[in-house]
């Protein structure tokens, strides 16, 4: 790099508007993707008059482009702009995943996901928790006649393959959008999404009723944004959202699973951006907190405009690998669920284990396609708090179990 290029370089990284992972990147190579946010959405036609636009995303106020040096002194200039990113990796999170013979899903000792099937079903009942956080008494108590019937939730992730237990009696996979290849029949190349589905959504036909998901009658679509390998990037998770933001009245969702994470940036984060302008347009947004531990909050879930979640084993202990920690001065992830050896659905058409808190989203994001069956007007933020008061504290964490 020579004396001027390097005078630029400390120039822009002295700006509060450029992420710290864009100029270290363009240190070293002549070019980036960066990510543009304007402050007024009437700018956006500005930047695409003047640099090499690559993607747009008007519910963000932000486009994609291709980013010299020189382009990031232009940016560090126009007082239209408010923050310039780079990039990131974004990865599905699960922790271990392992196929099960269907043979073994026929044990009388095994067991399921969440059996929710005759009297057990009709007398279970939730546990009403007030802590002060919210002051409405809303909570989820389940009822024979509350399966997810006649809601529809998104599954953000690598896919969803058609299995038995999501096609049988009928096809409740009734729309799928391929971000990464175009394809426009459902499929999953990891097994990540198909999993994360049959957790909310399974129905228990292959395996008799013996493995079912928390919500065996809701719809489902199917919005690949993770390729085969279990990696995305940003600008491929922001696609599927500006695709939910302008879709999701049209197809009726009502949820959507984020079973994946990045790690947050230190301002105007975009993943955290993205969910919550699809929670305040209605939509209910569910996040797997992350599997690196403590202090190690993944984005999109360090937003407090959505749900959450952490993982926990059977004995209620948070698993080691669950993100926890503090962000803006909240502790997350809000609440807890299974999330260590739990039973799901397997792309090849059978059934597999996973740990992980993407287990332990599309638990709580069932339980919300219930709570919209329940309510049908009901809001993002009164989805969580019912979550939240339905919840039960133990060793001050909020486990929630159905």
């Amino acid at each position: 790099m020579d004396k001027l290029d390097k005078r630029f370089v400390d120039i822009i990284a002295a700006q509060s508007k450029f992420d710290g992972g864009l100029v270290n990147i363009l240190s070293q190579e002549e070019n980036a993707t960066a990510l543009v946010r304007v402050r007024n959405p009437l700018h956006l036609g500005l930047l695409e008059r003047n640099f090499h636009v690559t993607a747009e995303y008007p519910f963000i106020r932000s486009v994609g482009i291709e980013c010299s040096l020189r382009d990031a002194i232009r940016l560090e200039r126009m007082q239209e702009v408010e923050y310039v990113s780079a990039q990131g990796k974004v990865f599905a999170l699960d922790e271990e995943k392992n196929d099960l013979p269907i043979a073994d899903t026929a044990s009388g000792d095994e067991k399921t996901n969440i059996d929710l099937t005759g009297n057990e079903r009709a007398s279970a009942n939730i546990a009403t928790r007030r802590n002060g956080y919210l002051n409405d008494s809303m909570i989820l108590e389940l009822a024979p006649d509350l399966d997810g019937r006649g809601v529809t939730m998104c599954v953000m992730d690598t896919g969803v393959s058609l299995h038995s237990d999501l096609s049988i009696p009928r096809e409740r996979i009734v729309h799928f959008v391929d971000m990464i290849g175009g394809e426009t029949q459902p499929y999953d190349d990891n097994g990540h999404g198909t999993f994360v589905a049959g957790v909310a959504c399974g129905n228990g036909t292959l395996s008799g009723g013996r493995i079912i998901g928390v919500a065996p009658h809701a719809n489902v679509v199917g919005l690949k944004v993770i390729g085969e390998s279990g990696e995305s990037g940003t600008f491929k998770i922001l696609d599927g959202m500006q695709w939910l933001f302008d879709n999701f009245r049209q197809y009726g969702i009502r949820v959507v699973c984020m079973s994946f994470g990045a790690e947050p940036q230190s301002y105007a984060d975009p993943l955290k951006l993205g969910a919550e302008m699809l929670a305040r347009s209605g939509l209910i947004v569910v996040a797997a907190s992350g599997n690196s531990g403590e202090n190690s909050l993944k984005s999109p879930a360090i937003s407090s405009e959505v749900i959450a979640v952490g993982a926990v084993d059977s004995t209620d202990k948070v698993a080691r690998f669950t993100s926890r920690g503090v962000y803006q001065g909240v502790a997350r992830p809000d609440v807890f669920a299974d999330g260590v050896d739990v039973k799901g659905l397997s792309a090849g058409g059978t059934y597999s284990t996973m740990s992980g808190t993407s287990a332990s989203a599309p638990y709580v994001a069932g339980a919300c396609c219930l709570l919209c069956q329940k309510y049908r007007n009901l809001t993002p933020r009164q989805a969580k708090m019912a979550i939240l008061n339905s919840a039960t504290v133990v060793e001050g964490n909020n486990i929630f179990r159905l």
